[in-house]
């Protein structure tokens, strides 16, 4: 069945990318580089976009000053059309009663993204979230059931919450789209870019 193009056109689409999920998601099952503008365009489709955000966490490398390479990613990210949110990854040290030292890091967006999508929930007919974050299920059955909001969610189907299939309004394999990674070969391991490892940090 045909879909009505111009009725599509008329859908305001806001697009929700969780970076470090994304990252940790593609990183064992795919090869190649993300292409982050195929991506959107196909989360969007033919339907009109109201905003793409891309959620980053940055790993501050001391021995590596340089940040060139995650300002260049993040350049490439507003040229493709996403509004970019950045935040260091936050690292914790506690210290055992036996001196021995622990240290844990932090870094996610699963409330900022959250906070997002309910300040956008009056402007918005559909949300598509990239993440296969199980975080998100009761977020966005309430969207769904209290805003009317339809949520599509793109993911890696091997790293998605069996909770979040469910609930989703439809599910979007990363495989499934054509041509999204570039450089890629069938049946081999991911290499990830150093561009893309400047949104792969994580505390999960």
């Amino acid at each position: 069945m045909a879909r009505d193009l111009s009725k599509d056109a008329k859908k305001r689409v806001a697009v929700f990318v969780d970076g470090a999920n994304l990252y940790h998601s593609i990183k064992n099952y795919y090869s190649g580089m993300l292409d982050y503008d195929r991506l959107l365009k196909e989360a969007v489709g033919e339907r009109s976009l109201l905003r793409a955000t891309f959620y980053i966490v940055e790993k501050v490398e001391m021995e590596e000053p340089n940040t060139g390479s995650a300002r260049s990613f993040v350049y490439n990210l507003n040229k493709f059309g996403y509004k970019v949110r950045s935040k260091p990854l936050a690292v914790h040290e506690t210290l055992a009663p036996n001196g021995e030292k622990t240290v844990s890091h932090k870094g996610d967006w699963d409330v900022g993204i959250v906070v997002d999508m309910f300040r956008l929930a009056e402007h918005a007919d559909t949300y598509v979230l990239v993440s296969g974050d199980g975080d998100y299920v009761e977020a966005v059955d309430l969207l769904q059931s209290e805003k009317g909001i339809r949520v599509e969610v793109i993911s890696a189907s091997q790293c998605t919450s069996q909770s979040l299939f469910d609930v989703c309004d439809s599910h979007t394999d990363l495989a499934d789209i054509p041509d999204l990674f570039r450089g890629s070969r069938s049946g081999q391991p991911s290499s990830v870019s150093h561009q893309q490892k400047t949104v792969g940090h994580s505390g999960s």
